[in-house]
């Protein structure tokens, strides 16, 4: 699968390293510039003991001059959103060393209002490392993990290595995440087929049942048809009207009643049998037993 994202540009470092997360301290100069259209940094947060008052910051120039202070105002902040708000607008290069840098404070609050800024981060440093950087940034908490892998997943939906960050993030869950955020994207087949390869079958589950798609099933078929059965009557409860049946006879090959008809028993509403009957009218197994199960079954 291939990695492009949707939006963004890879940003000018103006002469300036290209930064990956994996890597060492950002080199900026020694030299102080004297900026035209400084900005000053936010005040410290009450109760702190104040920190680079006056400072300023005009440029990704001036930025590498004051990236000590820069560093040390970010962490006495409780909420970085402001400071972050003017590198992005004036220093985008400081911006990437404080969000993932080396010597990022890190934190819940420091990477959530990363996330705000993504655009500019991807410029400067390569998206996976963004991410994986991002997820150490803030190992501890739950909640803010699944808030990076979102965004991974949004902004790049087709790429492999988001399949090796749901891992990462939701465990035995892996794909819940990745697979309803790319299930508008042409390559949602191929992304279903990238997480059964590793066997993330309760992500592929739930993608079943959250979209109604017939693409986790099929997907499923390569690791236990039993599973793929399942998935199948997840997506037929979702939406009646969904194509898994094509799909799953599809992958199949020949005889594809002997695997329609494993889904009968995973089936729990009279709708979804009816639908899964409407789809059999060439499968005699599969339509002979729904005959004899659907007027037992709770409308």
């Amino acid at each position: 699968m291939s990695g492009k994202k949707r939006s963004g540009k890879r940003q000018d470092t103006g002469g300036l390293p290209f930064i990956d997360a994996s890597s060492g301290d950002v080199p900026f100069a020694d030299e102080p510039t004297t900026p035209r259209d400084a900005v000053p940094l936010p005040g410290p947060t009450p109760g702190r003991p104040a920190w680079g008052r006056g400072a300023a910051v005009a440029n990704d120039d001036d930025a590498r001059a004051q990236i000590d202070t820069i560093l040390d105002a970010a962490r006495m902040m409780d909420d970085p959103a402001p400071l972050l708000a003017m590198l992005a607008e004036k220093a985008p290069v400081a911006l990437a060393e404080v969000c993932c840098g080396s010597r990022a404070p890190g934190g819940v609050a420091f990477v959530r209002a990363s996330l705000a800024h993504v655009d500019l981060l991807e410029g400067q440093v390569t998206p996976r490392g963004l991410y994986v950087r991002l997820l150490e940034l803030c190992r501890d908490d739950v909640e803010a993990r699944l808030a990076v892998l979102g965004v991974a997943a949004e902004r790049f939906p087709a790429a492999s290595w988001v399949v090796k960050l749901s891992r990462k993030v939701e465990g035995n869950r892996a794909g819940c995440v990745h697979l309803v955020a790319a299930v508008s994207h042409p390559s949602f087949a191929q992304v279903c087929t990238a997480h059964a390869e590793v066997g993330h079958v309760e992500g592929l589950l739930h993608a079943a049942a959250a979209t109604g798609r017939g693409e986790p099933a099929a997907a499923l078929l390569a690791v236990d048809p039993a599973f793929a059965a399942r998935a199948a009557a997840l997506a037929l409860s979702h939406s009646p009207s969904s194509s898994v049946v094509a799909h799953l006879a599809a992958g199949w090959g020949a005889e594809p009643d002997a695997i329609v008809s494993r889904i009968v028993p995973q089936l729990r509403t009279r709708a979804a049998a009816e639908a899964l009957l409407a789809w059999s009218r060439h499968l005699p197994h599969t339509a002979r037993i729904l005959r004899a199960v659907i007027p037992g079954m709770a409308r």
